[in-house]
């Protein structure tokens, strides 16, 4: 393929000039096209790391992909320019690929047998087991800790029913498509994907082992409970109230209870959360426990160390035991009030506080505080324990999980202030303080979308909620307790949560502005400006071996393309390899012709009052039959369209121009750029690339380029803009500040924004001819008044007066 490439390129080059530069134009314009795409890759890998965008790891997989497919045909695109220069230029991409591959790579799943096992047994396999059951292995020999017969069912059998079903590929399709900052796709792909697990088939080998096991557990008609047990379930992530459980399953029924339990994976609410905690779909396979039901008589759920929320009033340790009678799946789920016990930590227990009416006696009360403790010392550390009582007064630990921690930082107490209470003295399910709007939503199961920053008001505390806790700065609900799963997962990201809040449905209205005081169970009327945050950005590093290897692929080293550094074995990463082929791509256009110019124009300087170095290569047409035989061209030589309304814009009289080409002060900038970049650099060149309707231009101002690529023409659905504005010298404030004058420029005059870091880019779409030159004509004065914007600006306040000054003169533009 290279011998016949290269071959074609001598031949075309020795009997067919034109052809051999017709041929490099549409592989620079290809070219321009994957580099676009390339640096939109990183971009978006920035933002999932930043935590801008929270996404699914398959899509962090999916981009560096594509990121490598692209840069591979990138760099044919150079190569079908140059053939003989940039030979080895794969080998390089090739290497720097491999280091990103294995960084984001994930463990392959294990699909060998056993497929299932008891809980003595599951000692020897607790990653298979899956954390529940893991966690129920590890104490089924202690003594006087009572467990129920269980069969546990390998997280390889779900990896082995993905493989023979052939689902990886379509669930990872969806998964790499989700955002969670779109509601209504994730509720979309997570439906698909429950009913990709639903409807496919059970292999015989896993079927056998699970029917057999249900026979065995439910003899004489007795009904079984299937739970989850997921990698990584009731570890640093609890993932309470996550996955589902199915009860009062008969053993005819046991396959398709475990497939509903597979397919609870998938619920917007476990994807949402696993997203948040940064783990793979492949990382958190779902293993499933098997357990008789017990006739319960209460059950409920026990904190080996009551909670700080509880516990502040308590002048002594305590056990927290929440309970309710018969089964506790509704007091986990945050339906209903708990009847809560506080029993002390002390040699000889007694309780501190009961219920009046409680539906445990309190010597029972008394053994399941004694059982906590027993497994707070078992694990070291404190535990959310799960029990039930059966008829006989037998107490069954069903689950036993690390009390979660919260992992942002913490503010518990509110500060002074003299805003009114509207509640007081409320249960405190969990700690914290946020101010914000409320949002009424009185059936949780309801919710799609909220804003940032939301103080939310409902009527019981369901596990849904965790697929906004991102979003919320509160939760006030008129039902629940401490003891449900939603409660678990509020004390881990730190937001207040108060329950047992009567009326709040009917009582509070949306957009009303209060403060929730997590640790009183207080809310206030007003917000207090340190507590309230409309657009709380989700914490950085979401995912930590993105930020691993995302140096490999965004980190830019190659700066300087005059340096004998700016070469391919000096490519640090993917980027740098992306910047180099851009930089020789149009190295390569600004040589494309020999001296005889048979075939297409070269490059030449454009004679200017501006001071700008410009250079202009005329592809077709782009130039008037004046400009035949001259060196340089002037503004009445160019018949490019597209360029003529730029530059329009560009030179206009209402923008006041230095003599010098860099518009401050060069000894300080040479000292700031170490000097990286020097006066004569080519870096400051800008250069067009025109023909009659279309123009790529780049305008090199020092530290930031912008980059206009257009179709402007007879033809409205051909014709376009896209925008590129990237960096500054100024700090990073400032340079955000200019961005967000641009955007509000672009934005009022039809222009598409989307912001990634320090880059905007913009897009206008078809449109008659001369609006199209309007607005290019906008861009070049804006791109005339913004050169140097960043380094004086300070403060948003100096936008409104800079905005209306722009439109002013604007106005003033006569086309």
């Amino acid at each position: 393929m290279f011998i016949t490439e290269l071959f074609k390129h001598w031949t075309f080059r020795a009997f067919a000039p034109g052809t051999l530069l017709r041929t490099k134009y549409n592989a620079f314009k290809e070219l321009l096209r994957l580099d676009e795409r390339c640096l939109e890759h990183i971009a978006d890998l920035e933002e999932i790391h930043y935590g801008r965008e929270q996404a699914d790891w398959t899509r962090v997989v999916w981009l560096t992909e594509e990121l490598g497919r692209d840069i591979r045909s990138l760099i044919e695109q150079l190569q079908l320019m140059s053939p003989v220069k940039y030979m080895d230029l794969q080998d390089y991409a090739t290497k720097l690929n491999f280091y990103v591959r294995m960084g984001v790579s994930v463990e392959e799943p294990h699909i060998e047998p056993p497929f299932v096992f008891t809980l003595p047994e599951a000692q020897d396999m607790l990653e298979a087991a899956g954390g529940k059951a893991a966690n129920l292995a590890r104490i089924s020999s202690e003594k006087d800790i009572n467990l129920l017969p269980a069969r546990v069912i390998s997280a390889h059998a779900y990896h082995y029913f993905v493989e023979v079903n052939d689902l990886r590929e379509e669930l990872d399709k969806r998964l790499s498509a989700i955002s969670l900052a779109d509601a209504a796709t994730l509720d979309e792909l997570a439906h698909e994907m429950q009913q990709l697990i639903l409807q496919a088939d059970m292999p015989d080998p896993i079927a056998n082992e699970i029917e057999i096991a249900a026979l065995e557990l439910g003899k004489n008609g007795i009904k079984l409970a299937v739970r989850s047990s997921a990698v990584a379930e009731d570890g640093a992530a609890s993932f309470a109230g996550q996955y589902s459980s199915v009860l009062d399953v008969t053993a005819n029924n046991i396959i398709q209870a475990w497939k509903e339990v597979v397919a609870s994976k998938y619920t917007p609410r476990a994807i949402a959360y696993r997203i948040m905690n940064g783990l793979a779909d492949t990382e958190t396979p779902m293993a499933v426990l098997i357990m008789p039901m017990v006739d319960a008589v209460c059950s409920g759920v026990a904190f080996s160390t009551a909670p700080a929320e509880h516990a502040a009033h308590l002048d002594e340790p305590a056990v927290a035991v929440y309970a309710t009678s018969g089964i506790g799946e509704k007091l986990v789920s945050g339906s209903v009030t708990a009847q809560t016990t506080f029993i002390s930590k002390a040699e000889k227990p007694r309780i501190i506080e009961k219920a009046a009416q409680s539906v445990v006696p309190a010597p029972t009360l008394k053994r399941i505080a004694a059982q906590a403790q027993q497994l707070e010392t078992f694990f070291g550390e404190p535990q959310d324990v799960e029990w039930v009582v059966d008829h006989r007064s037998r107490i069954f630990i069903v689950q036993s999980r690390p009390v979660p921690h919260s992992r942002r930082p913490q503010q518990t107490e509110c500060p002074a202030h003299d805003l009114q209470a509207l509640d007081t003295n409320k249960e405190c399910a969990s700690m914290g303080i946020g101010s914000g709007k409320v949002r009424v939503v009185a059936n949780c199961q309801d919710i799609t979308e909220l804003p940032h920053g939301t103080i939310l008001v409902t009527r019981g505390l369901g596990p849904v909620l965790t697929r906004v806790i991102h979003r919320l700065n509160g939760v006030i609900a008129e039902r629940g307790s401490a003891a449900s799963h939603f409660a678990s997962v509020a004390r881990e990201f730190n937001v207040p949560v108060l329950c047992g809040v009567e009326d709040a449905c009917t009582r509070y209205t949306n957009d009303q502005l209060i403060t929730v005081d997590g640790t009183t169970g207080s809310v206030f009327d007003g917000v207090l400006p340190e507590c309230h945050q409309e657009n709380i950005k989700p914490q950085q590093g979401v995912i930590p071996r993105l930020g691993k290897v995302l140096p490999r692929i965004a980190r830019l080293t190659l700066l300087d393309p005059s340096s004998e550094s700016f070469a391919p074995e000096y490519c640090k990463s993917l980027h740098d390899l992306v910047r180099f082929v851009h930089e020789k791509g149009v190295e390569e256009m600004f040589s494309l012709v020999d001296k005889s110019s048979r075939g297409l124009s070269g490059s030449r300087k454009l004679q200017t009052h501006l001071p700008l170095s410009m250079y202009v290569l005329n592809l077709d047409k782009g130039l008037f039959h004046s400009a035949a035989g001259k060196k340089e061209v002037e503004q009445s030589d160019i018949a490019s369209v597209p360029m003529w309304a730029l530059w329009f814009g560009l030179s206009s009289e209402l923008v006041t121009w230095h003599d010098a080409l860099p518009h401050f002060d060069w000894e300080h900038f040479d000292k700031v750029s170490a000097g990286i970049i020097s006066k004569d650099s080519p870096l400051l060149a800008s250069y067009a690339i025109i023909s009659d309707n279309y123009m790529h231009a780049m305008l090199r101002f020092g530290y930031h380029f912008s980059v206009v690529d257009c179709m402007c023409g007879d033809k409205d659905r051909q014709n376009y803009i896209r925008f590129r504005f990237m960096g500054g010298g100024g700090k990073s404030h400032q340079r955000t500040l200019r961005l967000d004058f641009i955007e509000r420029i672009l934005s009022k005059n039809n222009f598409a924004i989307e912001r990634k870091g320090d880059m905007l880019n913009a897009r206008h779409g078809m449109e008659e001819e001369h609006i199209i030159q309007q607005r290019l004509a906008l861009l070049g004065l804006l791109l005339a008044k913004t050169r140097m914007l960043d380094m004086r600006l300070e403060e948003t306040s100096d936008l409104d007066a800079l905005e209306k000054e722009f439109f002013k003169d604007l106005g003033s533009l006569t086309y």
